[in-house]
């Protein structure tokens, strides 16, 4: 009972927010660095308390002659924001020791926030950091998965259509008169994001700023190659069915007849997937569409869309609501379109996709990022724990700081590599988790990432029976895993393979569909200790991960050093667009483990992983 009555000191504490900004510049722009210096005199701050703060510009480069035509843009939907540094590093104030850093940043954020979403964290991050969220506004209503990517009435990036208060939603817009979706109608945002590295948002303890000199912040902006994605409901392969459906050329209910004397000028769209106003339509001014027919197979054919004004083909300069019929799209800038193929609305669904990127080889946007500041949540102590904490250290006493920390390495496989080792390194005297992202190694370019154009297929619809999203392509590669038809793996420690069977992930990797159990309970379990909390699996086909738990506990800790670690992945997949591997891979492997800041008389810092 005597243990039970302790008295401990009381420490007052005192909580405000400062604002720091980025040190070196105001704008910053693709492959620039942001420096953000939080001084000393801020003795104390909460890590997962602090956040980046900033404007986002995004400017679309529409040049009709290079091939680009007018589109709707907008950042990654899964991470927002986070996907525009590719790189993040934490130092000690003179910058000469290394906290912590994270040179795969995106990769990281995305398995994160991919695993541990819920419905409302998703709409937080929506309006907090620049993320998706799915909206009853634009819900598809032919049986497609749910989009993030598809929210283009309320978006932060953009100017709504026809949001005046004055003006109708279904109020006509007309290129002569509205002119061309241009840079004008992009507008900046404004983001806050928290940093995702042992010292801010993961650490939940008091971090001692006065002891380190101060902290800087070192924020690579990534290239713009995978910053931008279009819209899920205009792109031809990630939601085709998402897509507005082909009603009549001419006039309503009427097919539209190929080759020459049959052009067109005018073409309507059906009322489904919500497209039943100018506000809710896809589309805009100045953009370029085409239409495929959905084979009802799990295939699709597209048809060539010639003529047009400077033979741009069906560039749309009038949309039009059309009571409630739906739209109507005047195209071709005054000169009439022909198809190659019959459209018979009435035989066939054709869905109207955007090819306004489609030969945009020389195609150069950029995003501006803009009034940088991190937002320190500043904690002041009393004077006199502070001045003991220095007497301590003048004294020959050291002040030993746990933080945890996300270990990277990559490494290279080909897709032919159907027996492939990688190695792992799991030096750390503190590890707890790892997991392996294989990413697509092909370096795509702007234009064929952000519309997903060719890019890796990762789920395909098996046939008439299941008719979901036809095919679905992935337009974030490099940052998000892709299972390649692996068919299992294993993990070796120390020479002993762990567990003492290959995880099988046949079903789980087969491009239409499935699941294997032991496979999600693995990957489970290294989330768990990763530090993810496991919320949703909705992405585990689409963001594909390897994982192995090495402690199981909070408090446990696996020692790997001196140990030998390796991943095995057999691929035995024969069946193109199925199971056969068709992409070359960067392994993105992070390992979790706790490391320790020492800090000694003098402000010396160490670093003990």
């Amino acid at each position: 009972m005597a243990e039970f009555f302790t008295t401990d000191d009381k420490v007052s504490l005192d909580q405000t927010d400062i604002r720091i900004s980025a040190e070196n510049g105001l704008n910053f722009s693709q492959d620039q660095t942001i420096g953000i210096f939080i001084p000393p005199s801020v003795k104390f701050f909460s890590g997962k308390d602090t956040y980046l703060q900033f404007n986002c510009q995004i400017k679309a480069d529409i040049d009709n002659a290079k091939g680009s035509f007018a589109t709707r843009l907008m950042l990654d939907p899964q991470i927002g924001g986070s996907s525009l540094f590719s790189s993040m590093r934490v130092y000690s104030g003179n910058r000469e020791v290394l906290l912590d850093e994270n040179t795969e940043y995106p990769s990281y954020v995305s398995v994160k926030y991919d695993y541990s979403k819920t419905d409302v964290e998703q709409r937080k991050r929506s309006l907090d950091e620049g993320c998706g969220t799915w909206t009853s506004a634009t819900r598809g209503t032919l049986g497609t998965t749910k989009s993030i990517a598809n929210n283009y009435v309320y978006s932060q990036y953009y100017k709504t259509v026809n949001a005046d208060s004055e003006t109708d939603v279904t109020a006509t817009l007309d290129e002569g008169v509205d002119g061309d979706w241009s840079d004008s109608d992009f507008i900046p945002a404004k983001l806050t994001l928290p940093l995702h590295n042992g010292v801010f948002a993961e650490n939940s303890k008091v971090f001692p700023n006065l002891h380190t000199n101060g902290v800087y912040i070192e924020l690579v902006m990534a290239p713009i190659r995978n910053l931008l994605r279009q819209i899920d409901s205009v792109t031809l392969s990630r939601r085709m069915r998402l897509n507005p459906i082909f009603d009549g050329a001419g006039v309503r209910d009427t097919k539209w007849e190929a080759g020459a004397g049959k052009e067109q000028s005018v073409v309507f769209l059906k009322p489904v997937n919500n497209v039943h106003d100018t506000q809710t339509c896809p589309f805009v001014l100045g953009e370029k569409i085409g239409f495929a027919k959905d084979n009802g197979d799990g295939t699709f054919t597209k048809t060539v869309l010639s003529g047009g004004a400077d033979g741009y083909g069906a560039v749309i300069n009038k949309i039009e609501t059309d009571g409630a019929n739906g739209l109507k799209l005047t195209i071709g800038r005054g000169t009439d379109v022909a198809s190659s193929v019959e459209m018979d609305m009435g035989t066939d669904n054709w869905f109207a996709y955007s090819l306004s990127l489609d030969g945009a080889s020389a195609w150069s946007p950029s995003v501006e990022v803009s009034n940088v500041e991190l937002i320190v949540h500043e904690i002041t102590a009393d004077g006199g724990y502070v001045d003991g904490q220095m007497n301590k250290l003048s004294s020959g006493g050291v002040i030993t700081f746990d933080i945890p920390s996300c270990g990277v390495q990559t490494h290279s496989t080909l897709a032919s590599d159907v027996q492939s080792t990688i190695p792992l390194n799991i030096e750390y005297s503190r590890a707890k988790s790892i997991l392996c992202v294989g990413t697509d190694a092909k370096i795509y370019p702007c234009n064929e990432n952000t519309s997903a154009k060719g890019t890796y297929l990762q789920q395909k619809d098996s046939g008439a029976n299941s008719l979901i999203d036809i095919e679905m392509r992935s337009n974030r590669t490099g940052i998000e895993g892709c299972s390649n038809g692996l068919t299992n793996y294993s993990f070796f420690l120390n020479g002993k393979m762990v567990p003492s069977r290959p995880i099988t992930t046949k079903k789980t990797t087969d491009k239409r569909g499935g699941i294997d159990a032991n496979f999600m309970v693995e990957l489970e379990k290294s989330l768990l200790a990763f530090g993810v909390p496991v919320n949703s699996f909705e992405e585990y086909a689409k963001n594909f991960v390897v994982g192995r738990v090495l402690a199981i506990g909070e408090d446990a800790v696996f020692d790997g050093r001196g140990k030998t670690a390796r991943l095995n992945c057999q691929y035995q997949g024969s069946t193109d667009d199925q199971d056969k591997p068709s992409v070359n891979l960067l392994w993105k492997i992070f390992t979790r483990h706790v490391k320790s800041l020492v800090i000694k008389k003098g402000g010396s810092v160490m670093v003990e992983v």
